[in-house]
């Protein structure tokens, strides 16, 4: 068969969304739309190659046990595994050489940040609708939701200004969003009698008292993805989104946007120091420039602060608290227990609705920037397929290829935990689970999460759905070719500050930004919000039209 060469575009517009029209025609079990025959290939035996990003050790065995399992399936004992991995650095460049070249692989990783949104509207990844919530592959059926497959799905507009509907990619994720907040330590609090840190007041009261008494640490560490004192997340209660989807000048000037309170038209887009007029079309609680408020609120941290945090190279010193996700939560303590031996540790949550556990509290994409994709270009997309009805198909399958050989490698810890089994370093199997396996239905926690009461809490509710909303916003994708040269200007201007990590005091805060407004403007500031309003505006127009 003769290949199709797959040329990368400058720019493209692509729309991800569960909350979509209606479904297309076409899209059911057609080979256009991805459904295979149930036979996924007969008789003959076939390899597919797999290529996953960064390193993996020691799956020969787990191929082995794969094909133990699978000897007596009359499919799946013809269906041959061969893995490969590239390190991150390189994945992007390796991964845009495949799809040129179309390379002999049939299912590869994928990230958002790799380009995914222009691989898809240059058709070099397959349409695999057709697997999803098809009874010929029950294991799929069973391991992803209604509502995970809707996010997945995908609207590419056509030239014609039609669109094509499709799930170009399985989204590998356990959670939506990683919950953000402050690892703090526990023992100076009980040490110094200060009151259990349950909001911003008692956090903050913790943190003086520290600072004041212990004079070889600081009281906060923070770093560049300072949410602290911000709206990211209420202001979406609100019909007030800002989202990395609109984010055009990086995360010194974020972009929030108001929406009417059906969602369905878009009111304006403003930034900080955005003038009295841009502000009073935004919706009510937001007339006002709330962006630089809270800019400005977030300085009242500075005086607990490691002065030179700017500095790369500077060593910090050991802090009270400590911005952390709750994914990182368990490494980080065993780290800083390592480096402070006694030393014990709680997490504070920083968004008020997370904090209480609120359903529904997180409005977001949901979505992830990790994907599995199959090649257009492959012959093997029904065994691809077969083989991943089967890994995510049952507890045990998915075991294997998350953490390896039950008792060697893990070892079960009641019905949904696990914890390292006796096997040495060297012989244990890895893998990037982000890059392969991670699946919301099956999920295991470790022995550090299942004794810690309060932390098995947060990361059940950071798995359930019920936690999660999805944004009107979800699945846009600003097509920038007719302000490319602004946006660039403008985001040179924005990486000169140094908002998010507050280094500057009040005052001078509200200076910097205001002198940002002002030379944003010069180049181009508000021809960039006028095309963003408009393409928002049509996109919302498409999603919601009757």
């Amino acid at each position: 068969m003769g290949k199709k060469k797959f040329f990368r575009k400058s720019t493209a517009i692509l729309m991800t969304a569960s909350l979509a029209a209606a479904a297309l025609a076409g899209c059911g079990n057609s080979k256009d739309s991805g459904g295979g025959s149930s036979d996924n290939g007969g008789d003959k035996e076939t390899t597919i190659h797999i290529r996953v990003m960064n390193e993996f050790k020691n799956i020969e065995k787990v191929v082995s046990k794969y094909e133990e399992l699978t000897a007596d399936d009359p499919v799946l004992s013809k269906i041959k595994l061969d893995f490969s991995f590239v390190a991150g650095g390189d994945y992007k460049d390796k991964l845009n050489m495949a799809v040129t070249a179309q390379e002999d692989y049939d299912l590869m990783f994928c990230g958002s940040w790799h380009g995914l949104t222009d691989f898809v509207q240059d058709g070099a990844f397959a349409d695999l609708s057709g697997y999803f919530n098809n009874s010929e592959y029950p294991g799929l059926e069973a391991a992803f939701s209604d509502t995970f497959t809707e996010a997945m799905k995908t609207y590419v507009k056509q030239e014609d200004g039609s669109y094509k509907e499709g799930i170009y990619g399985i989204n590998l994720a356990s959670y939506y969003e990683d919950t953000r907040g402050i690892m703090y330590r526990e023992d100076l609090r009980q040490k110094y009698n200060c009151a259990p840190i349950t909001d911003e007041d008692s956090l903050m009261a913790f943190v003086q008292k520290v600072a004041e008494n212990e004079p070889d640490m600081v009281g906060l560490s923070m770093y560049n993805f300072f949410r602290m004192d911000s709206p990211w997340y209420s202001a979406k209660h609100d019909n007030v989104y800002t989202q990395d989807n609109v984010n055009l000048f990086g995360d010194q000037t974020w972009i929030y946007v108001g929406l009417s309170e059906d969602g369905k038209t878009v009111q304006n887009a403003v930034v900080a120091g955005d003038p009295e007029e841009e502000f009073a079309k935004m919706p009510e609680g937001y007339q006002y420039d709330f962006i630089t408020e809270y800019t400005v609120e977030r300085t009242k941290w500075n005086p607990y602060m490691f002065e030179d945090r700017a500095n790369a190279d500077a060593v910090a010193p050991n802090a009270a608290a400590t911005y952390c996700v709750l994914s990182g939560y368990e490494s980080a303590v065993k780290t800083a227990q390592e480096a402070v031996p006694g030393s014990e540790y709680g997490f504070y949550v920083i968004d008020d609705s997370q904090r209480n556990m609120e359903e529904g509290s997180v409005i977001c994409d949901m979505v992830t920037n990790n994907w599995l994709v199959v090649p257009e270009w492959s012959e093997k997309k029904d065994q691809v397929m077969a083989f991943l009805d089967w890994m995510f198909g049952t507890q045990e399958a998915h075991d294997l290829f998350q953490y390896g050989i039950e008792g060697e490698d893990w070892e079960a810890v009641g019905e949904d935990g696990y914890k390292a089994g006796p096997v040495s370093e060297e012989e244990k199997y890895t893998m990037p689970d982000y890059s392969f396996t991670l699946n919301p239905t099956f999920i295991r926690q470790s022995e550090f999460v299942l004794n810690n009461g309060e932390i098995k809490q947060r990361v059940d509710y950071e798995y359930a759905e019920s936690t999660y909303q999805l944004s009107p916003l979800a699945g846009f994708v600003f097509d920038s070719s007719e302000v490319e040269t602004q946006i660039a200007n403008i985001s040179a201007l924005s990486n000169e500050l140094q908002l998010t990590m507050s280094m500057y005091d009040a005052d001078e805060a509200v200076e910097k930004i205001n002198t940002w407004h002002a030379e944003a403007e010069k180049v181009g500031l508000e021809e960039v919000r006028q095309e963003l309003i408009s393409q928002l505006q049509a996109f919302l127009d498409y999603k919601y039209a009757e």
